[in-house]
């Protein structure tokens, strides 16, 4: 059985719309696993009326992505559960998802499986199929051409190779937790945990793929900080760097440069060398 965890805190009508289409799936044999750590809009209540045979877990307004992914990993792991499906409420699938990873995974059990991800107000326009990065110079880069239509991705390809998977819809043998623990809530509470959740599968011998055909339709806008709608003021640039909603911030950079850079000091200063540059263009343009 797959047991789909996903971590939530307010945003109910994204994660209605989650939920509705996970409960529209041609396969069915799942359990969708919901942690609310924290949310003031109802979220819990509207649950418990409208998806009953969800499993909700509390969690609190202290913890972040990793923390509350854990928590509903640890019921998955204590409650048999085959595999674990990290989903975020903002994401919605087509019904044959379930189907299509299930599918992938029975040819290729020794793996870890991303979802491609769709802009879902274009759904043929490829968000991400497949990561390659360099761990010395700090560059990431498509596997693919992003150019691509979904649907030439799907006549081309079945699995994408990929060097890390986020969690936004990724496939994880519970064998896998047994093996090499949970995702990292100390250095990761909210950015990162996923990638290097998958860097940590892959060193022990685990493929990371994308499955061509399964798909996450996106709300793009909805995570992270939104730096090219922003007034670059003093306070947008503090959050940018020191907060924990920011995936740029400094902390969680310098802890992914020393966790997984054989040359941390040097990653480190390329990669916020860049980001700086990237500030810099987007105030040019604006």
């Amino acid at each position: 059985m797959i047991h789909i965890v996903i971590p939530v805190l307010n945003r109910w009508y994204f994660t209605a719309s989650c939920l509705h289409s996970i409960y529209n799936q041609s396969y069915k044999n799942f359990l969708v696993i919901v942690v609310d750590h924290g949310s003031t809009d109802g979220t819990s209540e509207k649950i418990r009326s409208n998806f009953p045979q969800v499993v909700l877990l509390k969690g609190d307004n202290g913890m972040w992505w990793t923390a509350a992914t854990n928590l509903g990993v640890l019921y998955a792991i204590n409650n048999n559960a085959d595999y674990v499906l990290t989903l975020n409420n903002d994401l919605i699938v087509y019904p044959n998802y379930l189907e299509n990873l299930v599918s992938a995974i029975q040819k290729h059990p020794n793996s870890i499986l991303g979802s491609i991800s769709l802009d879902k107000n274009n759904p043929e326009k490829i968000v991400f199929a497949g990561t390659k990065w360099n761990p010395f110079i700090a560059k990431y880069r498509s596997t693919i051409n992003l150019q691509y239509s979904w649907g030439k991705i799907m006549r081309d390809y079945f699995l994408i190779r990929s060097e890390l998977l986020p969690g936004r819809g990724t496939l994880i043998p519970i064998e896998v937790f047994k093996k090499i623990g949970l995702f990292d809530e100390v250095y990761f509470p909210h950015y990162a945990a996923d990638e290097d959740f998958s860097l940590r599968c892959q060193k022990e011998g685990y493929d990371l793929f994308v499955v061509a055909n399964a798909a996450v339709l996106s709300e793009i806008d909805a995570t992270g900080i939104k730096s090219e709608h922003q007034k670059k003021t003093p306070k947008y640039y503090k959050d940018l760097l020191l907060s924990q909603k920011s995936p740029v911030n400094l902390k969680l950079r310098w802890s992914w440069a020393r966790k997984n850079s054989p040359i941390p000091f040097v990653y480190f200063f390329i990669d916020y060398m860049r980001i700086i540059g990237s500030e810099i263009k987007k105030s040019i343009l604006l």
